[in-house]
């Protein structure tokens, strides 16, 4: 068992639910004797689902991911959003780094999560806004000292969606991420990084946010950071031969994943949709939801790669 599953089964031992690094030596308690684990959906419009037509987002390929796993989860948080069994979260769309320290105290003696999942700082890129990594090391040190036996999970940040008018915000991203990385390192065992920057290009809806393929890789990239030695998925999304991606400005088509390495670099170029400052806040062009077995845009190899 690694470290990081022994921290997680410590943490609710006291009900009874011990996080096994496989399945077939996973624990099954009694369920009146077990609390299912506490989980918060920490960040901004992607966290609350922005560009998945459920807005459903990555949350509820996760929950039932580890639930295959006897990993029960309760989601906390003041949001709901999605249409799945459990639409809690605090995802607040526009929200930069320095607005979510801002709440996050009286949210974390609220609601009190054992597990942390931080996607934040996609706004601050489009704002650019200065000192984005010094401000999530700052919010890093108060969740530490807000929630100290929390585990806490903190991303690198989604890409973009390819496209020729974002170039300098694509690097900022990249340097934001490489900062996550160091600060993730130097905040002890409690924090792990999680890297969501290889969901870009055609699992992106728009500029800022992903499709309901980008979030199902995220939510699978959360899950084998939560569970490493946890069970194979007939819908990994890294292992799937063919999804369907949809953009807000060229609709949705149909990949054969099996001409791409496991972190596609197919794109389909995508307009910002944003709240009127540039924020990654998009309620206004909400994708419909794909007809099942059409292929509304369709674009060759050749169009959908990123040089």
């Amino acid at each position: 068992m690694s470290r990081t599953l022994r921290r997680l089964a410590t943490m609710v031992v006291s009900a009874a639910l011990i996080l096994a690094p496989a399945p077939s030596e996973a624990a099954r308690p009694d369920a009146d004797a077990a609390r299912p684990l506490r989980v918060m959906p920490l960040g901004d419009s992607i966290t609350f689902g922005v560009g998945s037509p459920s807005y459903d987002g990555y949350r509820t390929a996760l929950r039932r991911w580890l639930a295959a796993d006897g990993v029960q989860v309760d989601y906390v948080g003041s949001m709901r959003s999605g249409t799945g069994p459990d639409r809690d979260n605090e995802g607040h769309k526009g929200w930069t780094v320095a607005q979510l320290a801002e709440q996050v105290d009286g949210w974390l003696a609220i609601y009190r999560p054992d597990v942390i999942l931080l996607h934040i700082g996609t706004n601050d890129m489009v704002r650019r806004v200065p000192d984005a990594a010094g401000q999530l090391d700052r919010l890093l040190d108060r969740i530490a000292a807000d929630a100290p036996q929390a585990e806490v999970f903190v991303a690198r940040i989604v890409g973009i969606a390819d496209d020729r008018e974002v170039g300098s915000r694509v690097r900022r991203t990249a340097a934001y991420n490489d900062a996550v990385t160091e600060i993730v390192a130097s905040k002890g065992v409690r924090f792990h990084l999680v890297d969501q920057s290889d969901v870009r290009g055609a699992d992106m809806w728009n500029r800022e946010h992903p499709n309901d393929f980008g979030y199902h890789k995220m939510a699978w990239n959360w899950y084998r950071a939560m569970r490493p030695a946890g069970r194979e998925a007939a819908d990994d999304p890294y292992r799937v031969r063919e999804a369907v991606r949809c953009s807000a400005k060229l609709g949705c088509h149909t990949d054969q994943l099996n001409r791409y390495s496991s972190a596609p670099t197919a794109t389909t170029a995508a307009p910002a949709t944003t709240d009127g400052q540039g924020s990654a806040n998009a309620s206004s062009r909400h994708p419909a939801s794909p007809a099942r077995g059409t292929n509304r845009t369709r674009r060759n190899a050749a169009a959908l790669a990123i040089a």
